[in-house]
């Protein structure tokens, strides 16, 4: 009840008193730039938590889904660049590379696997022959 309070007061401090209400399109902006979650989010991986400047998954490889106020997990072959990416990008890998998407977490005989952290294959990320 107390956080309702506070989200209540917030939200009516962001729009000008001026005896109109706000919007439901008003009130669903501000609820997506704060990242507040759905309740059903709240305690789970799904929960985005305000940085400061924008909402931020708790975990690599998500996205922060503005329209349903939720981290999602992006899906196999993409990748995220941050915590505060709102969409998820192709992974690309450089001239010469080829990536192969492991979804068992078992490499193939004599590989390791590295973690590739945004839409192309950084220096130092890449499948390498043991």
């Amino acid at each position: 009840m107390k956080n309702k309070f506070i989200l209540s007061i917030f939200v009516m401090s962001l729009f000008p008193h001026n005896g109109k209400s706000a919007t439901t399109t008003q009130l669903q902006s501000v609820l997506q730039k704060y990242g507040v979650p759905m309740i059903s989010d709240c305690g789970t991986k799904n929960e985005a938590h305000y940085n400061g400047s924008a909402p931020e998954c708790q975990e690599w490889g998500m996205y922060y889904d503005k329209p349903n106020r939720r981290c999602d997990v992006c899906p196999i072959g993409t990748a995220t660049d941050s915590k505060t990416d709102t969409a998820c990008k192709t992974i690309v890998c450089p001239n010469g590379n080829v990536g192969t998407i492991i979804n068992d977490g078992k490499c193939p005989a004599g590989y390791i696997l590295q973690q590739i952290t945004g839409g192309s294959c950084p220096v130092g990320s890449v499948l390498t022959k043991m």
